[in-house]
């Protein structure tokens, strides 16, 4: 029987971490609170005491130190294409309110609560949990440390994560229920450097009980940033661990799956408007009885052509990940790209994961009005091997056909206006579509997909 020994070095290195910083930034604050401060006059203390005794006040010290937040979002969405659904085309909506309490008595200690009630109306169907839960707990958890700017701090409890790119990590405002996490979360930053520690599992979202931690997954996380080394670029290596229970080995035999990510990002701009990113990740471990042996990567750039002339800016760039080759070698190279978003980053019509995938785009985007902008993209897709699958933005597999003579699955243009009416309220719409390529029609998926939307946002 297989251990996951090797993993609990990781996690104690990570939860030793955040302990230390925790420890550590409260003796920071609590000796900087203990410090004098030179040269105190007699009027500044009479204005201390003027302010010490205003914020006795019941009501002056709920404002100061409680803070009340809410968004309410509704989105229309209406998909055409059967042959791309899992569940039937309709036209629906989404629909989605927060409610948040923050509690900060002291600048360096916070606490926070989030509920949230996402609901999918009109489904001809049982909507699915991606996309409905009832009122639920999104967010709890308590900040200790320096809670803006540099700083040592530490956050532990249920919250949202956003990490890097937010290709492997992320909690994106896109879907209608975010991803949350149950964490430690350890963070240093300066000018030059920052550094992110966390440990602890993804949240499991069921619309029928109170969402949890995802039974026996678990996932570990070092991410740094080098600000300085190389003039207006940020270098971002990370290691990453994931380990899970019962998964199928290409022979069909079940075990755990032990998972290492080693990465590394970099993004950055040059003279002449031109700016640039590349992200590359190697994976490694056990899936059950095979190796693991994949990897993903992605890189493009762009160019501002003019920043007065509606701030139009043209980009392209490419993206990779390798799929299962559909040997019984005891080699599982199937790229997984852990808990990150692709809708819409690889796609408005949510068919397309960083999985088995080639995708090629180019694009623009501008403001022809100051609170307007418009995003267009075209785009051209590849299966990495036609012995894997299609996945689709939460990653299941809607199309297989290992007998196929074409990789290419097809090309679309998605179009987005996001109209910002003031700083709470946000307008947007668009459409995605994608049209059949060779492998699409061998495998009887002729009818293409278009996928319209509009939504309103407020936040209070």
């Amino acid at each position: 029987m297989r251990t996951q020994a090797r993993f609990i070095p990781a996690a104690a290195s990570a939860s030793i971490g955040i302990i230390v910083t925790v420890g550590f930034s409260y003796c920071v604050v609590r000796a900087q609170s203990a410090v004098p401060t030179p040269g105190t006059t007699s009027s500044t203390n009479s204005q201390q005491k003027a302010a010490d005794k205003d914020q006795e006040k019941p009501k002056n010290y709920l404002e100061r130190t409680f803070t009340i937040s809410g968004q309410i979002r509704e989105r229309w969405e209406g998909t055409e294409g059967s042959n791309f659904t899992v569940t039937p085309a309709d036209s629906y909506v989404l629909s989605r309110i927060r409610l948040g309490l923050a509690y900060k008595p002291t600048s360096w200690l916070r606490f926070f609560g989030e509920a949230m009630d996402s609901r999918a109306m009109f489904y001809k169907i049982s909507p699915p949990s991606s996309v409905d839960d009832p009122m639920d707990w999104h967010q709890g958890y308590l900040e200790v440390g320096a809670l803006e700017g540099n700083g040592v701090k530490a956050r532990v409890g249920r919250q949202e994560l956003f990490i890097g790119s937010n290709r492997l990590v992320q909690s994106l405002d896109w879907t209608n229920i975010p991803k949350t996490y149950d964490v430690a979360r350890g963070t240093i930053a300066t000018n030059a450097f920052a550094v992110d520690l966390i440990g602890g599992s993804v949240v499991l979202v069921d619309p029928n009980r109170m969402d949890r931690s995802k039974p026996g997954e678990h996932f570990y996380v070092a991410y740094s940033s080098f600000k300085k080394l190389i003039p207006r670029a940020s270098i971002e290596p990370y290691l990453m661990a994931k380990t899970q229970f019962s998964v199928k080995s290409k022979e069909g035999e079940t075990g755990a799956a032990d998972t290492l990510y080693a990465g590394g990002r970099m993004i950055g701009t040059t003279k002449g408007r031109l700016d640039y990113n590349f992200e590359g990740v190697r994976e490694a471990g056990d899936y059950a009885n095979d190796s693991i042996q994949a990897w993903g990567y992605l890189g493009g750039g762009g160019w501002t052509v003019s920043p007065s002339l509606w701030k139009l800016h043209v980009s392209s760039d490419y993206l990779f990940a390798s799929g299962n080759d559909g040997k019984k070698d005891g080699i599982h190279d199937q790229f997984d790209y852990l808990y990150g978003a692709n809708q819409p980053f690889n796609s408005l019509t949510g068919q397309f994961a960083w999985r088995n995938i080639e995708d090629w785009r180019a694009g623009v985007d501008f403001y022809p009005l100051k609170k307007l902008k418009v995003k267009i993209d075209y785009r051209d897709y590849w299966l990495a091997t036609v012995q894997d699958g299609l996945y689709n933005a939460v990653g299941i597999e809607t199309v297989l056909n290992a007998k196929a003579t074409s990789n290419h699955v097809g090309e679309g243009v998605d179009t987005m206006l996001t109209f910002a009416i003031n700083g709470k309220t946000t307008l947007g719409t668009g459409v995605g579509t994608l049209t059949p390529g060779a492998y699409l029609v061998e495998s009887k998926k002729t009818s293409g997909f278009l996928y319209p939307f509009l939504y309103f946002t407020r936040q209070f």
